[in-house]
């Protein structure tokens, strides 16, 4: 008998100095089954089917470079689907259009539902203004296995103060993704 985590979260983290428009991500669960280092899920995100996923998104900026706040402007998950079924003499099939079941599509656009919290400053970096930003609702794994190339576009208003004007930015990351497995037993 095995357990799973009926939850999992996605935290995202950029810099408003960065350069690049990379978004460092992190999925995370309870049993550690989420972000996989090692097998056949290694680099991608495994979800499991009935599993509930939470969203944060945190950013950090230089006080010396004058950052106060950012505002999430949009923001998208998008899931490619890919071939679960190719060859000689049988249909080609693909994975239903995205593994949340609140996407339709394989867009979905989050809620621009956001909670803020100011974090304490690190001890280690003192110059550093961190922000975490969590959804308030949550995207729900449906029961279709599959696969999807999974990406995540965020655009972002970042605050430097008064007189200055608002800079617009998009971050975004694409992992391969996939469902497999259920709640409870297996």
């Amino acid at each position: 008998m095995t357990h799973v985590s009926p939850w999992m979260k996605l935290s995202v983290h950029f810099d408003a100095d960065q350069t690049s428009s990379q978004l460092d991500y992190k999925f995370t669960s309870c049993d550690g089954t989420a972000d996989p280092r090692h097998g056949e899920y290694m680099g991608g995100v495994h979800f499991q089917q009935g599993q509930h996923v939470y969203v944060d998104v945190n950013c950090c900026g230089s006080k010396k470079s004058g950052f106060t706040s950012f505002q999430i402007v949009d923001c998208c998950i998008v899931t490619i689907p890919q071939l679960t079924q190719i060859g000689a003499n049988v249909p080609t099939v693909y994975s239903a259009p995205s593994p949340f079941l609140q996407a339709i599509g394989a867009t979905y656009p989050l809620q621009l539902d956001f909670e803020s919290h100011l974090l304490p400053p690190d001890p280690e970096l003192p110059d550093l203004r961190r922000i975490r930003q969590e959804w308030k609702h949550t995207l729900d794994v449906g029961h279709t296995k599959g696969r999807w190339e999974l990406s995540f576009v965020i655009t972002v208003r970042i605050l430097r103060g008064e007189g200055v004007q608002p800079e617009l930015r998009v971050f975004s990351f694409d992992p391969e993704s996939s469902v497999g497995g259920t709640l409870g037993v297996d």
